[in-house]
């Protein structure tokens, strides 16, 4: 699995990114979103672990963008502020980790975007129709 990891404290996205790795994906970091674009020219990414608070764009809005040049990126957005009215809103339906993140916490939350991926990918594959099998 390919996985972007972009926060703004560089120790830190760093830090997941050898953590991911070392658990058997390939994980990039990126600081700014300028960094994030010029790797996703180069690699086609799975998954993005987008920092919420970021300089010059939140984590939610790099998610939007990131979703138009990868429509099938899946995006888990961290903070080490609670999500509450407006940044719940902003959230939309994206996955929500809570810093300090916790190893445990990522790699759930990356299986169940992993499993829900697989069973998109089952359901939109062109030459296997499930209505014959449902009744």
């Amino acid at each position: 699995m390919r996985i972007l990891v972009m926060d703004d404290y560089r120790s830190h996205g760093e830090s997941l990114a050898e953590f991911l790795a070392a658990k058997g994906h390939e994980a990039l970091y990126a600081e700014t979103y300028a960094e994030a674009q010029w790797l996703i020219d180069l690699i086609r990414f799975d998954f993005a672990l987008l920092d919420f608070d970021m300089p010059g764009m939140s984590g939610p809005r790099v998610a939007q963008g990131l979703a138009k040049r990868l429509p099938n990126i899946q995006s888990v957005i961290m903070s080490a502020k609670t999500p509450s009215g407006v940044r719940l809103a902003e959230l939309g339906g994206l996955r929500f980790l809570q810093k300090p993140v916790y190893t445990s916490a990522l790699l759930d939350s990356l299986g169940q975007l992993e499993r829900d991926m697989a069973g998109l990918a089952l359901v939109q594959r062109p030459s296997f129709s499930l209505v014959k099998y449902i009744k």
